[in-house]
């Protein structure tokens, strides 16, 4: 019977508590399930191999994960307060000591949750994961004996009694104005807290968030909407009004109103002046003809497949890779076709090309600037301003989160290129790969229309109708320039983290959402076989021979599955389903131009990233140390074995 009434009681006091269960499991997903949290956790540390940087970030989460365990007691805590448990009778003291063991459980789950991570990121235990047990250790101790410690410390300093919040346990529940008097310097610090957070992250975008880091950074929103969710719930009890509900409310009718993600628009630069795919095809081949002296033009075009930060850094190794074994091959690339996070690599590359002739110091300032913590900043405001957007009933544009990771590039970029520092800044028709400059590449960014599905190119050129399928130009669209940084993260707004953009035609009316290039294809062939083809018809009519060679840059580990699902197919059978069939498409189109569309003379030269079935190389905007050291040992070796199979 006693075991029975554990049960029982531990059920009782859990469904009260199932807001600090929900924003504690977003934590386990976070930072266990998510590749790039554990990548992040992998570059927490005290080593000497380390650095200051590493140091300081794993300070920071150690100090706001005893901040989250904090909550985590006080809220449930305040919410068995207002709770009548209608305990069994047997073994009373056992009820009791039941509703006074679990909060301080949930103290310490945060110190079990990153440990776990820390140890799953790693693949085996650190030291630093004894750190953060002990301190958890610490933290229940502290708990146990917190009453004692205070009624000590009043002995010798009177005025520390306005920390006397004590409220015995019982099985009762205690009115709602009786705990926020005594809980109240309890609630006032944590508002405080709340507000000073939100203020730094929105007066000091990249400082704050990343001296916190991006762990610190989560910590603090869970730590932050749990307390406000249980002061909630707490005032509900207080004055009979369902907040909870009418938030939630807010939240869905808002939507309709608050919109703040409109992407940024340049004046400058109108699109209409862009040349002709055909007029540039046509002057790049007599160019490259009259530059090479010779009777057959090479050409390369390149596919950049999406995959975030990964992608990003692996393009540029790839690409880098082939500059050193080949002089001329930057020179002889056409096109562009790239998808998320193979655009921004694909304009590092090029712009770094800007910054230096020597290709090693293009490689290595490319490399600087993708090291940098994209992270931190866009995690800062997709939790605290934009998530306070969603209940406000009108837009505010500087709380778009993403707008702050295009600014995040532009800073970043900055830091890195000397000799022309603000070009994220400047408009995508204002590039040498934009058509002003007629012996240099193009660069496809590709899209999505959320509304349709169908593909959005930001072009260097103009097209003709029939030329690109099912494609919209969306320069022509809004009849505007846009930021290159923008035009970038068009590409790659993949789910949640980034929102799809806002477009506005250039009649002023919404014209539609814009996401991810991978919604409609990741690797960006389609693109490519409509310049292909564009490019063998210009060739037979003007009679310039070429040889084309494309080079498919890919990073996605293939998700197919070589046993049957056996549990929860319900759900995971359209996610596995989608995720495989997402990976053999960009399979299926290889093949495709392989057996149907290639000339003779031509080649396919496809460089993907090796992956491994426990390897953590995120898709988000942030690389670890061991995954940038990972993809830099591979990519030699890679790029060597595809030339030699040709």
């Amino acid at each position: 019977m006693r075991l029975q009434s554990t049960f029982f009681n531990t059920y009782q006091i859990l469904k009260s508590c199932w807001v600090i269960l929900f924003f504690n499991f977003i934590g386990y997903f976070m930072f266990v399930q998510f590749h790039q949290g554990q990548d992040v956790l992998r570059t927490l540390g005290f080593s000497k191999a380390g650095n200051l940087y590493n140091a300081r970030h794993t300070t920071m989460l150690c100090l706001v994960m005893i901040y989250w365990g904090w909550n985590n007691w006080r809220a449930a805590r305040i919410i068995t307060h207002f709770k009548s448990f209608h305990f069994s009778e047997f073994y009373k003291p056992y009820t009791m000591r039941t509703l006074v063991i679990i909060p301080r459980i949930f103290s310490i789950l945060p110190f079990l949750i990153i440990s776990y991570g820390t140890y799953l990121a790693n693949q085996r235990f650190i030291p630093l994961i004894l750190l953060y047990l002990t301190l958890g250790f610490w933290l229940y101790l502290f708990l146990v004996y917190r009453r004692k410690v205070i009624v000590h410390l009043m002995a010798k300093y009177h005025h520390i009694k306005i920390f006397l919040d004590y409220i015995p346990v019982k099985n009762d529940a205690y009115p709602a104005s009786f705990i926020i008097s005594k809980q109240k310097w309890w609630i006032y610090q944590r508002i405080f807290i709340g507000v000073l957070i939100f203020t730094l992250i929105l007066i000091f975008p990249f400082g704050f968030t990343r001296l916190v880091g991006a762990c610190g950074i989560v910590m603090l929103a869970i730590s932050t909407w749990l307390v406000f969710f249980t002061l909630l719930t707490l005032m509900e009890h207080r004055y009979k009004i369902p907040f909870v509900f009418i938030s939630l409310i807010c939240f869905l009718t808002f939507s309709y109103f608050n919109n703040n993600h409109a992407i940024r628009v340049l004046a400058k630069g109108p699109p209409e002046k862009r040349l002709y795919l055909d007029t540039y095809i046509n002057q790049w081949l007599l160019g490259k003809q009259k530059e090479d002296n010779a009777d057959t033009v090479n050409v390369y075009l390149v596919a950049c497949e999406g995959g975030g930060i990964r992608a990003a850094y692996w393009s540029n190794e790839v690409l880098s890779e082939l500059s050193l074994k080949d002089s001329s091959f930057k020179n002889h690339i056409l096109a562009y076709s790239s998808v998320s996070g193979g655009s921004l690599g694909a304009v590092a590359y090029n712009l770094a090309g800007k910054c230096t002739n020597n290709p090693v110091e293009a490689r290595h300032i490319v490399r600087k600037f993708l090291k940098n913590d994209f992270l931190s900043p866009v995690m800062g405001y997709a939790m605290f301003p934009d998530a306070l957007q969603r209940f406000l009933p009108f837009p505010i544009k500087s709380f778009d989160r993403a707008a702050i990771l295009e600014k995040t590039w532009e800073e970043g970029w900055s830091e890195c290129c000397d000799k022309n520092p603000t070009v994220f800044d400047q408009g995508y028709l204002q590039n040498d790969f934009t058509g002003r400059d007629k012996l240099g590449p193009l660069l496809f960014l590709n899209a999505t229309q959320i509304e349709t599905g169908k593909r959005v190119l930001i072009s260097p050129v103009k097209f003709g109708n029939n030329q690109f399928y099912e494609a919209t130009d969306l320069l022509s669209t809004i009849d505007k320039d846009i930021p290159l940084s923008t035009a970038v993260l068009l590409s790659a707004r993949f789910p949640y983290l980034t929102p799809a953009g806002l477009i506005h035609g250039k009649d002023g009316n919404v014209w539609g959402h814009v996401g991810d290039g991978g919604y409609y294809e990741n690797l960006g062939i389609s693109t490519l076989l409509e310049v292909y083809a564009r490019l063998k018809s210009i060739s037979e009519m003007k009679n310039i021979p070429i040889k084309v060679s494309f080079i498919f840059i890919r990073n996605t580990k293939d998700f197919s599955q070589t046993t049957p699902l056996t549990s929860m197919y319900e759900i995971m059978a359209p996610i596995e389903g989608y995720l495989n069939v997402w990976y053999k498409s960009g399979g299926f189109s290889l093949n495709m131009i392989r057996n149907l569309s290639l000339k003779k003379n031509d080649r396919i030269l496809n460089f993907a990233l090796p992956r491994f079935e426990n390897d953590i190389i995120p898709l988000g905007w942030s690389l670890s140390k061991q995954a940038t050291d990972f993809i830099d040992s591979q990519v030699e070796n890679v790029v060597e074995m595809e030339l030699k199979k040709r």
